[in-house]
């Protein structure tokens, strides 16, 4: 029995209600199949009970309330790209596909072999920022190591158990108390579910050509997706920026950490003003919005990035934590 176009669908993995035309779950983008309708009484032996709990899937953690189940922190560009993105002619093929091949147990080979993993006696200093993100953003608390790497990043990939990994050059160039704000950062990719296509954007688009010797996929990838993509991850990003300003209280850490991004580094003695940064964010975008071509130009520069411009990207967080949507959600659980 296959759903009518007007029926429902429930997600096997985490419950949700998905549309009968869905292929991928919106809230943790499990595939879908074709014979999930809501009547569990319906005559149909290939019903799968929405409660049922696979024992070999690790589940998704429930949220607190059902407001806060469509994350309040959730840029609006974010849930646009995505919807953009799932219409692009070829991303159902490339999903599919992808979810055929991929095995997230090849990231745990590397972490195991090649990163240090932190917990609670390894680098104790550090794990210990991340319950308590966690626990804010109703979460299970994921895996986090530490890479040998100069430039400063922080990332998450998985997909049933996310990861968080930290690079050595992020340590080295902002202060240990700025160090929570990123961790809040990645895990809000989580609690947004960005994790599945951040993954898919971070090995099927950065590393296409890889990808399409290993995987045999790359044919998949025009050059629209990818466009889309990455245009999604940059908004994406604004999501979790948001949901790290949640945990903070406060868009002050966001707009520093992007000034460390951009440059100010923790051992230069300078003075440094985030207003003047604010400031300068402006300019920029008096400057876009006074011209078709100089907007134009701004597409151009921007289209394979996987990150908006830090200056830019503080802005949007500071703008959000100036509403009284922000406001209301820091009394909500003060």
């Amino acid at each position: 029995m296959t759903p009518t176009p007007n029926e429902a669908r429930f997600c096997t993995r985490c419950g949700a209600e998905a549309a009968a035309d869905s292929v991928f779950c919106y809230r943790c983008g499990a595939p879908l199949n074709n014979a999930n309708p809501v009547d569990p009484n319906a005559v149909n032996p290939n019903y799968v009970n929405p409660n049922y709990v696979n024992p070999n899937m690790t589940p998704v953690p429930q949220p607190a309330t059902d407001q806060f189940y469509d994350q309040p922190f959730i840029h609006e560009s974010d849930r646009k790209a995505l919807k953009a993105l799932k219409a692009i002619p070829g991303f159902t093929p490339l999903m599919k596909a992808f979810i055929k091949h991929w095995n997230e147990k090849q990231f745990k080979i590397i972490n195991l072999s090649s990163n240090i993993r932190i917990d609670e006696n390894q680098m104790p200093e550090i794990y210990n920022m991340l319950p308590p993100i966690c626990e804010k953003l109703h979460i299970e608390v994921p895996e986090i190591y530490l890479e040998l790497d100069v430039v400063p990043n922080a990332y998450t990939y998985g997909d049933t158990k996310p990861f968080i990994v930290i690079t050595s050059g992020l340590l080295e160039t902002i202060p240990m108390e700025l160090l929570p704000t990123v961790i809040a950062h990645e895990c809000g990719h989580i609690a947004c579910h960005h994790v599945l296509y951040s993954t898919i954007a971070g090995m099927l688009i950065n590393g296409a050509s890889a990808a399409g010797s290993y995987f045999g996929l790359g044919k998949l990838v025009s050059l629209p997706l990818q466009v889309a993509f990455y245009h999604w991850k940059r908004c994406s990003e604004l999501s979790a920026d948001r949901a790290a300003a949640y945990c903070d209280g406060t868009a002050d850490n966001i707009i520093e950490m992007c000034m460390r991004f951009a440059g100010y580094d923790r051992d230069l003695n300078l003075t440094a003003s985030k207003e003047l940064f604010m400031k300068q964010a402006d300019d920029y975008k008096d400057m876009i919005d006074s011209s078709k071509w100089d907007k134009t130009m701004e597409f151009l520069v921007v289209a394979n990035r996987s990150h908006p411009f830090n200056a830019v990207r503080a802005s949007e967080c500071n703008a959000w934590a100036q509403t009284p949507e922000f406001q209301a959600l820091i009394a909500r659980q003060s």
